[in-house]
């Protein structure tokens, strides 16, 4: 096993409220002051820091111990669409698909991975949300949710207003059509709920399958689907990262775990496969 060779340390807690005063201070980018937190080894959860524990120990432990930074070509593809997705939505002017994809950088990705993100760019342009107002684009947030807990930490993709009803939208990119995790969903919403008292609130998901050509598919690459996001699924939510913060934090950081048999990530990196 590999050892680590930082030494071990007690985790520095904060609240929300005290997370959320260092981020308005800070003066560069989100993923900076993340950066900043995870130096500090600052106590925190998000939805997708759970869902890599649940998924494979060891790609969390690599991630967040040992502070590898994967740069694998589908979580770039992923990060360049959030980004196009993002300008997308934050422009007061419509913007083409070509434009989208020559304001990013997509030298890291190959020929036929740079064709596929083109075509989701496609569909992301021709599945706009429409007649809904525009609330916040990746807007971080910090919320204390339940006692045991340190603060969760979440980017909604997208809200939007429609008329009184609020829409929170995450965008997948995928190579096929799954079950994406509601819970994620039920998190932002539950934020929502906090910030916008008495304004319903709707989930959903926005998949663009990555495919080389359009005009040849015989399955959709678009596909929307709303989700549920009631109040009375918080409590499942909240003893799910209660499971999982109790795994973390019972870690050691100096033994690598052994990586979930089915991780494809594992699979082209470890010398056991």
């Amino acid at each position: 096993m590999a050892t680590c060779t930082k030494a071990r340390s007690r985790p520095l807690f904060k609240g929300a409220a005290a997370l959320n005063r260092d981020w308005s201070r800070w003066q560069r980018t989100f993923a900076s002051f993340m950066a900043r937190v995870d130096r500090e080894k600052t106590a925190y959860l998000s939805h997708s820091k759970v869902s890599l524990f649940e998924r494979c120990p060891r790609c969390y432990y690599r991630q967040y111990i040992l502070d590898e930074k994967p740069d694998f070509p589908a979580i770039i593809l992923g990060t360049l669409f959030h980004t196009a997705a993002h300008e997308f939505y934050r422009s007061h002017s419509p913007i083409s698909p070509t434009k989208l994809f020559a304001h990013l950088n997509a030298r890291p990705l190959d020929i036929e991975r740079q064709g596929k993100l083109r075509n989701a760019l496609v569909l992301l342009c021709q599945n706009r949300w429409s007649d809904c107002d525009v609330v916040s684009v990746e807007e971080p947030f910090f919320i204390d949710l339940h006692f045991g807990l340190p603060p969760i930490i979440g980017v909604p993709d997208l809200v939007l207003s429609d008329g009184k009803l609020l829409k929170v939208i995450d965008h997948k990119t995928c190579a096929k059509f799954g079950e994406p995790d509601a819970g994620q969903l039920v998190l932002y919403a539950e934020h929502l709920r906090r910030c916008h008292e008495n304004r319903p609130i709707a989930g959903f998901f926005d998949e663009y399958r990555l495919v080389s050509d359009l005009s040849t598919i015989r399955k959709p690459a678009f596909r929307r689907s709303q989700v549920p996001v009631d109040r009375k699924l918080l409590l499942a939510l909240i003893k799910r990262y209660r499971a999982a913060w109790k795994k973390i934090t019972a870690l050691d950081p100096d033994d690598e775990p052994f990586p979930a048999d089915d991780c494809w990530e594992c699979r082209s990196s470890a010398p056991w496969y």
